[in-house]
């Protein structure tokens, strides 16, 4: 869906409409690619960041994935019930317990890559240019919405425990 971006005065909420728009698509989209590898978005990057780091706190975990821990309970939970993850205890303090992987990495690594490769085959029809131009601006964003008081992008829920 394409607007007409009009005059320079006009750009402002364009640009808010059409990144509303594209974030929503995306989402959809993303969350379509995820499944193809496997599983769900949040799933895999759970799986992914623990097969990376190896067993992790769930607090970790949380902070790692920008998702708030009852998430990542409702996440594990989930994936521990499908026998691909446990919780076992830390080895030196017995108030905290680990996740660990109980599938096989290469399942993860490859359920990972392929939805890595739907995300680069998107951003690949894109001149080297454009690409390091968003890029650029995509980090911009990123650091503005950080800085801003008051405004948090971690700890969003994440759908699709």
């Amino acid at each position: 869906m394409a607007l007409n971006f009009g005059d320079s005065d006009s750009l402002l909420p364009a640009l808010a409409v059409q990144t509303g728009v594209f974030v929503d698509a995306f989402g959809r989209w993303a969350s379509r690619k995820a499944a193809e590898a496997g599983a769900s978005v949040p799933r895999l990057r759970l799986l992914y960041s623990v097969l990376c780091h190896g067993p992790q706190k769930m607090a970790d975990l949380a902070e790692a994935l920008t998702v708030t821990p009852r998430n990542v309970t409702a996440l594990v939970d989930a994936l521990e019930g499908e026998g691909l993850v446990r919780r076992v205890p830390h080895s030196t303090d017995r108030r905290v317990t680990l996740v660990e992987l109980t599938c096989s990495p290469d399942r993860v690594a490859a359920q990972f890559e392929a939805y890595q490769g739907s995300m680069e085959r998107l951003f690949d029809g894109l001149a080297v240019d454009d690409q390091r131009t968003l890029l650029r601006l995509l980090g911009t964003l990123h650091d503005r919405m950080h800085a801003e008081a008051g405004c948090s992008v971690v700890g969003a829920e994440a759908p699709d425990a």
